[in-house]
């Protein structure tokens, strides 16, 4: 069939109904739209368990899309919802026209598995998951070859994966860990205290984490310190300040590292700066500043400008003046 267009160009019609519309889809979506149809198909290709479980005559076909812009014009998703034992559920069938089997379509069938209870729980806005039963419609030219079976795509990892892949969750749940647990666990021993006890009041425990820091880092070329005073200071409940900065102090000192111990002046001024966004910034500033030595203010001033601070905010927070700034790094 051909029209003409205004510029008397020919168009061919049928060309671009073949190019841009699959008529196996549009045959199959017609015929699997009627309710009596569809079922019968379930009903016969459906394994006995599954058939036994689901009431039909709760069966009815969804509008809903799972399949994305790139996939259109490849498979037509039919999606159906029916109960099973009673409960909500869908049957998905998914029309795979392509004419050479594709091997990730059991990864494919996943994804839209996961797709259709994501938007289950979005309409629904629950927590329980329905039961999705996928299956695949293969029309190609040639026979489907390829495995239909996820595991067969890990290859030699497949046993593993199958006894690992869609278990319970290895979950890790430190506030039934003992401390004397955590505390030999070289490494993370001092994390884990940390975020143990960052809701509570962590300083009958903190002495015990720098502990395990000044070890840790004798050792190790990580910077364990500072993020561990800045998470404290940022997200803990600290009740006794003083006593927080004198643990620091008589636990630290005897690495000889005056940069370490300066680091929590440094933290209490960003801190201050942070607060004084708030309530004011020259408040928060000489907040800051009240925490800070003045021998340390150039260590703090470098510190403040390496991390993005301009340079009028930092003379201002560290008393410097732009000139002694220009010098930090002169």
């Amino acid at each position: 069939m051909l029209l003409k267009t205004d510029n008397n160009k020919k168009f061919d019609i049928t060309n671009m109904i073949k190019k841009h519309l699959c008529p196996h889809d549009r045959y199959i979506r017609s015929v699997m739209s009627n309710t009596d149809i569809a079922g019968d198909f379930f009903k016969n290709y459906l394994p006995d368990n599954i058939s036994k479980a689901i009431d039909f005559t709760s069966f009815e076909a969804q509008k809903d899309s799972f399949i994305d812009d790139k996939l259109k014009l490849q498979v037509a998703d039919l999606l159906y919802s029916v109960k099973f034992h009673g409960e909500p559920g869908y049957l998905y069938l998914l029309l795979e026209h392509a004419s050479t089997p594709d091997k990730l379509l059991p990864y494919r069938m996943l994804k839209y598995t996961i797709a259709i209870m994501d938007q289950h729980i979005k309409k629904t806005k629950g927590s329980k998951l329905p039961f999705v039963y996928p299956l695949i419609l293969y029309t190609g030219e040639k026979s489907y070859t390829y495995s239909t079976d996820l595991f067969d795509l890990f290859e030699k990892e497949k046993e593993f994966a199958r006894s690992v892949f869609l278990k319970p969750y290895h979950l890790i749940d430190l506030t039934k860990v003992p401390d004397e647990t955590l505390r030999d666990l070289y490494w993370f021993g001092a994390a884990a205290l940390t975020a143990k006890h960052i809701h509570t009041d962590i300083l009958p425990i903190f002495q015990t984490v720098l502990e395990l820091i000044r070890r840790v880092e004798k050792e190790a070329n990580f910077d364990y310190l500072y993020p561990t005073l800045a998470y404290v200071v940022e997200a803990g409940e600290i009740k006794d300040r003083a006593q927080f900065e004198e643990t620091i102090q008589s636990t630290l000192s005897e690495t000889n590292e005056e940069k370490k111990i300066m680091t929590l002046a440094e933290i209490w001024m960003k801190e201050g700066f942070e607060k004084g966004k708030e309530k004011g910034i020259e408040k928060g500033i000489e907040k800051g500043i009240e925490k800070g030595k003045k021998e340390e203010r150039f260590a703090i001033a470098k510190n403040l400008l390496t991390n993005g601070m301009d340079r009028k905010t930092v003379a201002v927070a560290t008393g410097l003046t732009l000139d002694e700034l220009e010098k930090i790094f002169s």
